[in-house]
Formats: structure tokens, C-alpha cells, sequence
């Protein structure tokens, strides 16, 4: 029995639905829009049952597209390992047979994150520019700060002023004081130190082109759909390209820090898990790749490497302390290393005086540092995979008491102590590591961040793949 032909109303309104996939960053030729069209315009009852079909089709794979995505996210690379929420094709035409009302049924199936609409409203402004008439790039060769006159100073107000910045251009070479805020509103926009001096990475960012947003904006409107579910009132989210997490308790958030992240040759990855626990005063277990490829050259040419460094070595898979003075160390190599390293607790360990556990097939845990100057950076990936947190102590604080500000007796006791302690949560809380590199700040703001590790390129060509069709 034909559902469509006998909906007129639904069918007329699933094809404007249909029309408007753009505003979504969807391929409106994935779902064949055209034939649609050729088909409901024909007299044929044969074509008109073919229209039924198809309209049916089309239905249950656009509202799978727009409430959970058209990429697998696990395809595009081994550091993503991201599974959206699926819902059964007999659930989404059981909704729609109790409402009539296709947009509301769909409007509600789209992701709810507020982000997701502004993503939307920044694609179409992108859009509607003229690209075949952009302000020229500002050289990068020179660095230009306040209270300077330079000619490129006035390729720096064009490039603002195309930003949509405002402030008065007044067609002078001279860095004014004006200027130099208007420098810094963008700079904090764009998640770089607001010093308000334009160097080599305020230029680049300020010479990315139109096309390169409108990609990005595309592939964060896809990573949205991906995470269309109820993440629940409390969880942690690290977002890597702004380099932050946040805990989010009652839905709201309670503590905040900025983070290092894995350089792009030991990329953090993209996954899901449960915070069981957290380890205060922790022993560094060196991965084996660390200890061969960086430590063993050092302690080959350095003999007090390990003491300097308060390190032990063992034998691999026992508790045996191994005095390296007492073994010829320069006769292993990355293939035959047959010791593990560890680093007692303290000062100078890598992981700092605490850590955050949720286990997870990558090895990575969010954890201190001594390394503090890191987090200062513009561009914080430096690590080798695991998440640094600046802001430690307080995260213990927020888990253990629900409040960073309130000291948690059991976790400073803990580390006070010296020794390694481990202290289970109340309850398990969800973490999300996330790669958004389009992102709303608190003011309603559309932020824009490097992509440091290529995945925006990878998403990109996917959709290409699928038929995402919008000239950029």
C-alpha cells in the first residue's frame, strides 16, 4: 500500500526538505533528488510506484544521515575509534506513520547541540562570499606589532576588515592602538596568545582562505551528527584542537584546564570511555617505544641518565632492580632491549603527582606534568598521546568532591604520603576525547582551530566520496 501517494501534503514536504540538504552540509545528490522530481512529475502509474519507493528510501537514509552521519568515523583512520548511536530503519517509519509532520519529526531527529545551528547559519555566510574576490595574503616575513609603520600594515586591516572585524580603517601603515585590540579580539578567536603581536602563526591564521573554512565547517557539522546522543548530565570532554577540558557535572561546568596533546606523530585519539580512577604519586611505566627509541641512546651515552632521572631498570616482566653500571649497555639495541624502565614517584616524573585512569585499548590517561611552560604555548601538542592537564589538582578536587575549590582530605592525604596511591571514583563518569575544530565560545562566536593532526582532510575527502558536492 503507497504511503507517499497517498500524502501528498508529506510528500510536498519532504522534497523541499529534501531541496534545502545543503543548509546541513549533506549531498543532496545522494539521495537522488532529481529523479524525485522526474518521477513525481510523470503520469505513469508505474513510475509513481517507483516514486514511492524511493521517496521511502531516500526518507530512511536521510534521517540516518542527519541524525547520526554519513561517515563510518573507524574508516577514515586507526586513532578514531568512534561508533555513532544507529536507530533501526522500523523505528524511524514508526515515527513517521504517527506524525504526519515530516520536518518536525526530522527537525527533531537532527543533532540538538546549539553548536549544530550556528554551524549551519556560519556554512551559509561562508557560502555567500565572493571568493573570486579575496583580500591578498599579508607576507609572513615581517612581524608586525603595535606602534610600528610598515606597508603591510594595511594589508593587515584588509584581511580584519574582510574578517569582518570591526574597527575604523583608516588607511594608515602605523600599528595604532585600535588596531592592536581588534589584533587581539581575532588572536583569542583563533585560540593563539592575545599579545597582540602579529607574527608567523597570527599571519597564517589570518591568510587561511574562504574554501579552507567552508571544508572545516562541513567536516564539524559531520562530527556533530556523530555525537547525537545524551552524553548525561556528567562526563569530561577534551576537545584537541582547542587544547581544553572540561568536567561537566549537572550540566554544568565545573572545572576547566588547558591540555597538551600527542604530537601529530603520536597522535591522541578519538574515543569514548568510563573514568574509574584516579592514581596519586604514580610510577612511570616507559612504553617500550620511548625507552628504545629515546632512552636507550641517552643511557648509552650518558651512564648516570637513569639516576639523574630517577629511574629504575628491570627486567622485563619481573620486580629486579638491574644496576645499569654493572652491564655493558652499549651492546642492545631497539631489537634486543631486554629491560623495562620505571620512574619512581616525585618531582621530576613525567606523569607528574597524579593521574586520571580510563582504561582503554590507546593507552591514554589524562595526567600532570612538571613541564608546565608547555601549556603557555600557542600550539600545545607535545606529548605522546596522553592528555597533560594543567590544572591537576583541581580536576582531583572536582571528581572526588564535586567542587575544585573544596581540598579533597583523601587525595592530598594521598599525596602528601609520597607513595603510590590509588583512589577509585564514586562513580564512573564518561569521558569523550573529541577533535571539533570549529567550535562556539561563550560569547555565540564561531572559533576556528588548526587542524594539527589532518583529520579534517581525511572527513573531507570521505564526504567527497559520498557525494558531498558543495563548491567550496
Amino acid at each position: 500500500m503507497p504511503y507517499w501517494l497517498d500524502k501528498p501534503d508529506a510528500l510536498s514536504e519532504f522534497t523541499l526538505i529534501l531541496k534545502s540538504t545543503p543548509r546541513h552540509g549533506l549531498p543532496i545528490e545522494r539521495y537522488e533528488f532529481d529523479k524525485i522530481l522526474k518521477l513525481k512529475s510523470s503520469d505513469s502509474s508505474i513510475d509513481l510506484a517507483k516514486l514511492d519507493l524511493l521517496l521511502t528510501e531516500k526518507f530512511l537514509l536521510y534521517a540516518k544521515d542527519l541524525s547520526h552521519g554519513i561517515v563510518d568515523p573507524t574508516s577514515l583512520t586507526s586513532s578514531i575509534n568512534i561508533e555513532p548511536k544507529t536507530t533501526e530503519a522500523e523505528t524511524f517509519l514508526s515515527e513517521l506513520n504517527e506524525s504526519p509532520r515530516i520536518k518536525k519529526f526530522l527537525e527533531e531527529t537532527q543533532p540538538n547541540d546549539p553548536d549544530y545551528i550556528k554551524l549551519q547559519l556560519e556554512l551559509q555566510r561562508l557560502l555567500a562570499k565572493d571568493k573570486t574576490n579575496q583580500v591578498s595574503n599579508i607576507p609572513i616575513e615581517t612581524t608586525l606589532e603595535l606602534g610600528m609603520s610598515h606597508p603591510n600594515i594595511l594589508s593587515l586591516r584588509k584581511k580584519l576588515k574582510s574578517l569582518e572585524y570591526s574597527y575604523t580603517d583608516n588607511g594608515s601603515e602605523t600599528f595604532d592602538e585600535e588596531l592592536h585590540k581588534t589584533v587581539m579580539l581575532f588572536q583569542e578567536d583563533s585560540g593563539l596568545n592575545a599579545d597582540g603581536v602579529v607574527g608567523r602563526k597570527t599571519i597564517q591564521a589570518l591568510n587561511v582562505p574562504i574554501e579552507t573554512r567552508i571544508v572545516q565547517v562541513l567536516v564539524n557539522l559531520e562530527r556533530i551528527r556523530w555525537l547525537n546522543f545524551d552524553k548525561g548530565p556528567d562526563y569530561v570532554i577534551v576537545n584537541q584542537p582547542n587544547y581544553e577540558a572540561k568536567l561537566i557535572k549537572e550540566n554544568n561546568t565545573i572545572w576547566e584546564s588547558n591540555v597538551v596533546i600527542g604530537l601529530p606523530d603520536f597522535q591522541t585519539a578519538e574515543f569514548f570511555d568510563q573514568m574509574t580512577h584516579i592514581i596519586v604519586n604514580p610510577t612511570w611505566h616507559v612504553p617500550k617505544s620511548i625507552a628504545v627509541d629515546e632512552y636507550l641512546p641517552k643511557i648509552q651515552e650518558d651512564p648516570e641518565f637513569l639516576i639523574n632521572n630517577e629511574m629504575n631498570l628491570y627486567v622485563r616482566g619481573t620486580t629486579k632492580i638491574i644496576d645499569p653500571n654493572l652491564i655493558d649497555m652499549s651492546v642492545f639495541t631497539v631489537d634486543n632491549f631486554p629491560f623495562e624502565i620505571k620512574q619512581n614517584p616525585g618531582n621530576i616524573n613525567a606523569l607528574g603527582k597524579v593521574k586520571f585512569m580510563f582504561p582503554n585499548k590507546f593507552s591514554i590517561y589524562m595526567h600532570d606534568t612538571p613541564m608546565k611552560p608547555l601549556f603557555s604555548k600557542d600550539l600545545r601538542a607535545f606529548s605522546h598521546g596522553c592528555v597533560r592537564v594543567e590544572r591537576p589538582f583541581k580536576f582531583a578536587n572536582a571528581l572526588l568532591s564535586n567542587d575544585e575549590n573544596i581540598e579533597n582530605s583523601q587525595f592530598y592525604s594521598a599525596l602528601n604520603n609520597g607513595e603510590e596511591t590509588q583512589l577509585n571514583l564514586p562513580q564512573s563518569i564518561p569521558v569523550y576525547l573529541i577533535y571539533r575544530t570549529v567550535i562556539v565560545d561563550d560569547f555565540g562566536t564561531i572559533n576556528y582551530r588548526p587542524d594539527i593532526y589532518g583529520r579534517d582532510a581525511l572527513l573531507y575527502m570521505s564526504l567527497i566520496s559520498s557525494g558531498l558536492n558543495i563548491d567550496v
